[in-house]
């Protein structure tokens, strides 16, 4: 017969192991290991949305003044807020009544919920490490708003975070379009397009790109186009096992996810991973439907990409 604290194991099984997912999705994305570094993978208290404050202008009262000479104290109305959306990833594990009764005990069935959870895990990375590029429309939707939201190639336009970017020049990212540029994008030609939107996105003291994430062209493009003395660099990113070479503070990696032709220059102190709960992934209640003989974990993912800055990245296309 099957074990009468099958859902209790599963629970157990599944929460215990759900850090280690964390961790290794986490690690599988370069983006991801730098907002980790950062501190910017945030969990949030709770909300029916994840908040950002933005500034926007700058305070009109700072002024040189005479000795006897009055303050400027005119209303600054500086600050806004951003909103972004929750939304929901979920994958469930299951384990049929047969299976059950063929690996009865705690010791047989444990293994077993591993191995199931180790596809699970990938399927995870593979889903995530989409989405950090996405649009947000993906699912009808219910994606998360990746850089291909927040980091727009089309930046005058759209909204994001409930702000729209055609209405508010603060709310857009840089851009280097090769086709507006007139330029061919070649080996001879990314670093100097590079150079370009790297200055474009100093628009504020101290703020520069620290992260250039690029499709295989792209990336091919500016490997091809180094001396033979540049290498990989040896930081954490490349002890993870990704190809990443640099561009002055910035580190450049491929990303197999990233869309066709593009390449992102991304400020990582502006990006952000919010999500609810205690863990980036919380193991929902297992429950047995009445229709069917199997016993179903759910693993949960509510949470979103923001921004609280959009001048500081950019995007490179052809």
């Amino acid at each position: 017969m099957t074990n009468p604290n099958v859902s209790q194991i599963l629970t157990t099984t599944l929460d215990n192991y759900k850090a280690s997912i964390t961790d290794n999705v986490i690690n599988n994305h370069p983006l991801l290991v730098k907002m980790q570094e950062k501190g910017n993978i945030i969990k949030e208290s709770g909300g029916a949305s994840f908040q950002e404050k933005l500034s926007y202008a700058s305070n009109g009262t700072v002024q040189f003044q005479g000795e006897y000479d009055t303050f400027d104290t005119t209303v600054q109305d500086v600050l806004t807020s951003a909103e972004f959306s929750q939304k929901i990833l979920t994958g469930t594990v299951t384990m049929s009544g047969k299976e059950m009764k063929q690996n009865a005990g705690a010791e047989r069935i444990v293994p077993l919920l591993k191995n199931k959870m180790k596809v699970l895990e990938a399927s995870l990375k593979n889903q995530l490490g989409s989405s950090i590029y996405a649009d947000g429309t993906g699912s009808g939707g219910n994606e998360i708003g990746g850089l291909q939201s927040l980091v727009a190639d089309d930046p005058t336009t759209g909204t994001v975070g409930g702000i729209n970017r055609a209405s508010y020049s603060f709310w857009q990212n840089k851009l280097y379009d090769f086709s507006v540029e007139t330029v061919t994008p070649s080996a001879t030609t990314i670093q100097s397009a590079m150079n370009t939107l790297y200055i474009r996105c100093q628009v504020q003291s101290g703020e520069l790109p620290d992260l250039i994430a690029a499709d295989a062209t792209y990336f091919g493009y500016y490997e091809d186009s180094l001396q033979t003395i540049q290498r990989i660099t040896d930081g954490k990113l490349g002890q993870l096992g990704f190809a990443v070479v640099k561009y002055k503070g910035a580190d450049v990696f491929y990303d197999p996810e990233a869309p066709s032709a593009h390449m992102y220059f991304i400020n990582s102190d502006h990006i952000f991973l919010k999500y609810l709960g205690d863990s980036l992934f919380e193991t929902g209640e297992t429950t047995r439907p009445v229709n069917q003989d199997v016993y179903v974990t759910p693993l949960v993912f509510t949470g979103n990409m923001t921004i609280d800055n959009a001048r500081v990245h950019g995007v490179m296309i052809a």
